[in-house]
């Protein structure tokens, strides 16, 4: 109980500083120290699936609030008839079953107890998280729609904490 309340007082004290690193690059980078610093699967795996809820908080309001999505999404595509926008909630719909089952993962690798079976876990976590943040920032460079920079961020942070325990975790 004692690992538990002390890796919920570290959760707590990396979104602090996850909250403001936007606004200060030496808090950006400190925040990015800490994280090197845990080695730990389970601390390494709670913070990616805290980030990943965090990401998924936004997705799931714009696809159950029709108002969210015409004023977020539709307005980026003007033009779009009813079928686009059916495809398009579809789409987000899909995008929160996928994330969602990103998340029974992480829990389930956190329960992990050998070493090897972790590394090949957070492996295989890390590469579906690459092929999760990696359309966004192609996006991103290429100039089309792309989610918040902060989010995306926010992903890749996540992403690489998971390549961080695969090469570096312990038990």
């Amino acid at each position: 109980m004692a690992e538990f309340k002390k890796a919920l007082n570290h959760e707590k004290i990396i979104f602090y500083y996850l909250s403001i690193f936007c606004k200060n690059k030496y808090l950006f980078f400190f925040f990015l120290t800490k994280l090197l610093l845990m080695k730990k699967f389970k601390n390494l795996l709670i913070v990616t699936a805290l980030i990943d809820l965090l990401a998924l908080i936004p997705l799931i309001l714009v696809s159950f609030n029709p108002d969210m999505m015409e004023e977020l999404v539709f307005s980026q595509m003007p033009g779009i008839n009813e079928v686009g926008k059916e495809a398009i909630t579809l789409i987000h719909i899909v995008f929160i079953t996928i994330a969602i089952s990103m998340l029974v993962a992480l829990g389930v690798a956190m329960n992990i107890k050998v070493a090897e079976s972790a590394k090949s876990a957070a492996l295989i976590l890390f590469i579906i998280h690459i092929g999760w943040v990696l359309p966004d920032w192609i996006f991103l460079l290429t100039g089309e729609i792309h989610p918040p920079i902060p989010v995306m961020i926010l992903n890749l942070v996540a992403a690489l904490s998971l390549g961080y325990a695969w090469k570096n975790g312990e038990l």
